[in-house]
């Protein structure tokens, strides 16, 4: 008797039509069709009462948003008045209270003002950034950088196949018709196997150091055309080392923070030590015939002092980031007890010359644990000169090299700390490796 007594108490206190019967005290086997009928009425009935009460609440909430704005917007004439004197609050302080609403009731949000935006200590409206992706922060860390994350560890291994073959002519133009001596066609091809590891520290949102530890094994085949004076067979000779790089460390500022119209802008400085292998007075070797020369170690740096500095740009258009770098690298002349490789010892000094690269990238993210991302390097460097003790400065022909490649790439994020970034980079010139395939797994502590 009180289950059907309370719907209609209920009712009467709401104003609204008393149901006939409680649905919940009819037993379904005894409902007969008078009653059937009865009830899918009052279904009817309480399904427009709940429209129409939803509708009220609607209304209601437009009133309050309404009134909260018109408060907003006197606050914030007073604030001008007073020259900044009182901040004006937001919605929800100063007893501006937001009303309960039920669970799954649908509310329009008030509409934002100058007055509700962020702003900076000069009274500029920054940017609210979309989040991020753990991915596209991924990526975006090799191409500019993250100041968010405290500590991270990188391993990453590398493969690069490099490929280069050059027409040799020993001897002279006789009748300037005729080619007396002997013609070589060599081949050189190169494969790198590195491996890096690489850790950032964050002191805070603007400061950020950086280490990188290379360890190299490195591969190389030479082929001479020539061996038993034939024309169709090669002299052969393979050369392979494990080695340390050279080791570098870099220093990042940010200059200023993303805002609505400026992308965030980073100042970097690097420095590379020559702890590597250098290439300067290792021995050649000659095959028996004659006809092959190749070095009889490899070199895993370059054995100068590097200093490089430079500045990076990003820029978010949700969901993608858009990147600019620009560096300017300079080698310093570094004095070497041989600098021939031959069998009598040429003390010298070798200057590599300067550097200018850039690259130009977009980072696109699918998903919170997946982006993709491609990217434009080019590096232009200028002579190389070298110095024997005692003489005067000359540059070695061909050694101004232009290299560019082209990267695409793809980020997974697998755990809460740790990801995968992929990278496929192919060669657009012939100072370049051919293609290189990289994997990193940076963990971020």
């Amino acid at each position: 008797m009180n289950k059907a007594i309370l719907p209609g108490l209920i009712a009467l206190s709401l104003g609204l039509p008393t149901p006939l019967f409680a649905a919940d005290a009819l037993d379904p086997a005894q409902v007969t069709a008078q009653q059937e009928e009865a009830l899918k009425q009052e279904i009817i009935r309480l399904k427009r009462q709940l429209l129409m009460m939803n509708q009220q609440l609607q209304q209601q909430q437009q009133a309050l948003n309404n009134m909260a704005q018109r408060v907003l917007n006197s606050e914030q004439v007073l604030h001008q008045v007073s020259g900044g004197k009182t901040a004006p609050p937001t919605v929800g302080q100063e007893g501006i209270a937001r009303p309960k609403i039920p669970s799954g009731t649908r509310v329009e949000q008030p509409v934002a003002t100058a007055a509700t935006q962020s702003q900076t200590e000069g009274g500029e409206d920054t940017k609210k950034a979309p989040d991020r992706g753990r991915s596209t922060e991924d990526v975006l860390q090799e191409t500019h950088t993250v100041f968010s994350r405290k500590f991270s560890i990188e391993p990453s291994l590398s493969y690069s196949y490099f490929s280069r073959k050059d027409l040799i002519l020993r001897g002279f133009l006789a009748l300037d018709a005729i080619f007396l001596g002997n013609l070589n066609l060599d081949r050189i091809r190169t494969s790198n196997v590195q491996l890096d590891l690489t850790s950032r520290y964050s002191f805070n949102e603007n400061w950020q150091i950086d280490l990188s530890l290379p360890f190299i094994y490195r591969e190389n085949q030479f082929d001479s055309v020539g061996e038993g004076n034939s024309s169709q067979r090669y002299e052969v000779a393979r050369v392979q080392d494990t080695l340390l790089g050279d080791i570098s460390a870099g220093l990042y500022y940010r200059i200023m923070a993303e805002t609505q119209d400026a992308p965030d802008w980073v100042w970097n400085v690097r420095v590379k030590a020559p702890t590597g292998k250098d290439p300067y007075g290792i021995p050649l070797l000659t095959s028996e015939s004659g006809n092959l020369t190749y070095p009889s170690e490899m070199a895993s740096g370059n054995g100068v002092w590097g200093i490089s500095t430079g500045f990076s740009l990003a820029k978010t258009y949700d969901p993608a980031i858009v990147f600019f770098n620009l560096n300017y690298g300079v080698n310093l002349p570094q004095k070497f007890d041989d600098i021939t490789g031959q069998s009598s010892v040429v003390p010298g000094e070798i200057d590599l010359g300067d550097y200018i690269d850039y690259s130009v990238g977009l980072a696109f993210a699918v998903s919170e644990k997946m982006s993709l991302g491609m990217s434009f390097n080019q590096r232009f460097f200028s002579k190389t000169r070298q110095r024997v003790e005692g003489g005067m400065w000359e540059k070695i022909p061909r050694s101004d090299t232009n290299t560019a490649t082209l990267g695409l790439g793809a980020t997974l994020a697998l755990t809460d700390s740790l990801s995968m970034v992929t990278t496929i980079g192919a060669g657009l010139t012939e100072d370049t490796p051919d293609y290189q395939v990289s994997l990193r797994f940076p963990y971020r502590f």
